[in-house]
């Protein structure tokens, strides 16, 4: 089977369809690094790390994060991510990871991979794996089926590894106890906020000061290196004017492509909502359940679903909509939603379904079956890709032929007097502010900040086609006089002050709270305490009142300790907090979720478990480093 489906090239497609990583690889830019492909950029236990493995994958996930933002990687992000470093590590795990399989004799086999390529949804065609959907998925995705077998089957490794290291592992009735009673009891939280931009009129910025300021932080204003470049651009449009495609052409790229021109089976549905508040119990959930019921009766007996859904639904999106959603395919609603509406038939009415959201009553409106779209509805799109793929082939052809000739000729300039061409110039620009010639491709960047005044770059893949680009000028970093720099360095300056003022502002008011009280506190400074309500320890938000790394030390508090050591941060806002009053949990639903919570804390413990069993691997194994990412 596996040697049978093996027809096309890539490598982590397996991550994206389990819910993982998924990329396709980012152009480069030049072919140095690929001479160095067979370089080594690490051993783990004498295992090879090949410095191409290591930059297919970086790639891969530069990509992913991409897609994520748009096409552009906040550069603080790309930081806080630590990429390179993230990539490296992965390969070593993976390594490891083999490496103790083998001696374990954990062993996958072709026929568990097939089992789990068989039964990913994306292969599928009328239910069915299908070849050519399977090619067709991984060719789109730039895929190699070697390399994305690999991961399947490193993906199954995995887990049979973790289920080994897990095995054993028990959740006593007495700790699943214990959590419920902590999941479940409630805290309310008092709290004074105060945001650093308050306290910015209070900072006193003069010139001397700015000016002794901005000595001790030069290297924060220091520039980034910048280009200017000349270049000769190849541009897609100007080669698609002449392409011509015939009707035989058309046909045959229909045909070849069927399964590209199929159109998902869509429903239209209505519905009704009645949302269930957090932390509901057991008798308020089956009370909003009945309310529904009834609803569901008065429409079973000829009452207008629309009018029901403009009276009862507490969806503010679709309510005066009569409960309208429009059309929709498979994997767009939740899944509880998903089930229910796909079994139902045009005109049905659903039973209560709960979901996240609440309990929600469906009504099918209309049923669009799947189908395959006709030649004639899609010709012109056929045709615009065809020419578009010839077109991009003429360009490349006409590229690699002039950059030959540039080469031969000794640079453009040689290259434009010859061929009575005037190549074009961009202003100065950074990495971070690149123009919109080069796109976002970190590689072409990286490729041209790492050229000399002069040289010439390999043919780079840009938006608009193909560029050959001569590093006209280089401007290296320097730090500027104050004078030059003076509005940033005040703003800058301003900013930590007033930072610093609030935050000591914030302790002021902490430091009187443990005195004399939170409201005491408040108005001493004028400030206003603002509570949380009663919200789980499960919820990380404080019912949306506070962020996350504030509600986690508010979850320290209790009666007897109802302030922390300090003040809570959180941006440039900083957060006075106080424990007012807490609830035991109710231990009468206990019995019903103790299965649950028993589940649930057994997959913590082996994934802890299997956490450390790689740490313990990590430790014991010879690693060398041999290139620095």
């Amino acid at each position: 089977m596996l040697d049978s489906i093996r027809k096309n090239a890539g490598s982590w497609m397996i991550k994206f369809i389990l819910g993982a990583i998924v990329v396709v690889f980012v152009f480069w830019g030049v072919g140095s690094f690929r001479s160095k492909r067979l370089d080594i950029m690490a051993k783990v236990n004498g295992q090879k790390i090949l410095v191409e493995s290591y930059r297919q994958a970086y790639n891969q996930l530069v990509k992913r994060y991409q897609r994520m933002f748009g096409g552009q990687i906040p550069e603080q992000l790309m930081k806080q991510l630590h990429l390179k470093e993230q990539t490296l590590n992965g390969l070593i795990d993976e390594a490891l990871l083999e490496q103790a399989g083998h001696k374990m004799g954990v062993i996958v086999s072709n026929k568990e991979v097939q089992k789990v390529i068989l039964s990913i949804p994306a292969f599928r065609k009328n239910g069915a794996f299908d070849q050519k959907t399977y090619e067709m998925v991984l060719r789109n995705a730039e895929i190699t089926p070697l390399g994305f077998e690999h991961q399947v089957r490193m993906q199954i490794l995995t887990e049979k590894l973790r289920a080994l290291v897990g095995a054993g592992l028990m959740v006593p009735d007495d700790e699943a106890k214990e959590h419920y009673l902590y999941e479940n009891g409630k805290i309310n939280i008092m709290f004074v906020p105060l945001k650093a931009d308050s306290c910015e009129g209070e900072v006193n910025a003069t010139d001397k000061v700015l000016a002794a300021w901005y000595e001790d932080h030069k290297e924060e204003f220091r520039t980034d290196p910048k280009l200017k470049i000349r270049y000769l651009l190849f541009k897609t449009s100007e080669f698609t004017k002449g392409v011509k495609i015939s009707d035989a052409e058309i046909k045959d790229y229909y045909k070849a492509h069927l399964n590209e021109f199929t159109v998902q089976e869509r429903r239209k549905a209505s519905h009704i909502l009645l949302k269930v508040p957090d932390g509901a119990g057991t008798a308020k959930v089956e009370e909003i359940r009945k309310r529904l019921e009834a609803i569901r009766a008065k429409a079973e007996k000829g009452a207008d679903f629309a009018a029901l859904a403009r009276k009862y639904s507490q969806d503010n999106g679709t309510k005066e909509k009569g409960g309208d959603l429009g059309f929709f395919t498979r994997g767009t609603m939740v899944k509880p939603f998903e089930k229910a509406v796909f079994a139902l038939k045009e005109g049905e009415i659903s039973q209560p379904v709960r979901t996240r959201f609440g309990w929600h009553l469906i009504k099918l409106e209309k049923i669009e079956p799947a189908r395959t779209k006709s030649l004639k509805e899609v010709r012109d799109t056929i045709i615009e890709r065809m020419r578009h793929q010839k077109a991009g082939q003429l360009m490349w052809d006409k590229a690699n032929k002039a950059y030959d000739e540039i080469l031969q000729m000794g640079g453009l300039d040689a290259y434009a007097d010859q061929n009575k061409i005037k190549l074009q110039e961009t202003d100065f620009f950074t990495k971070k502010h690149p123009p919109a010639l080069l796109g976002q491709n970190p590689g072409i960047l990286d490729t041209l900040f790492s050229m000399g005044q002069g040289d010439l770059s390999s043919l780079l893949d840009v938006p608009q086609g193909v560029l050959v680009a001569e590093i006209a000028e280089k401007k290296a970093p320097y730090i500027p006089p104050f004078k030059e720099v003076e509005a940033q360095v005040k703003r800058a300056y301003v900013k930590e002050k007033a930072k610093e003022l609030c935050k000591e502002k914030a302790k002021e008011v902490l430091k009187i709270a443990r005195e004399k009280g939170f409201a005491a506190a408040a108005k001493a400074k004028g400030l206003k305490v603002e509570e949380t309500g009663f919200f789980k320890r499960t919820d990380m938000t404080a019912r949306g009142k506070l962020p996350f790394n504030v509600v986690q030390q508010a979850l320290s508090l209790y009666r007897k300790k109802p302030f922390p050591d300090d003040v809570a941060e959180s941006g440039d806002t900083f957060y006075c907090l106080g424990f007012k009053a807490s609830r035991a949990a109710d231990l009468k639903d206990f019995s019903k979720e103790k299965d649950a919570i028993r589940k649930r804390l057994l997959a913590e413990k082996q994934r802890v478990a299997f956490k450390d069993w790689k740490k313990h691997l990590r430790e014991r194994a010879k690693i060398e480093i041999l290139q620095r990412p």
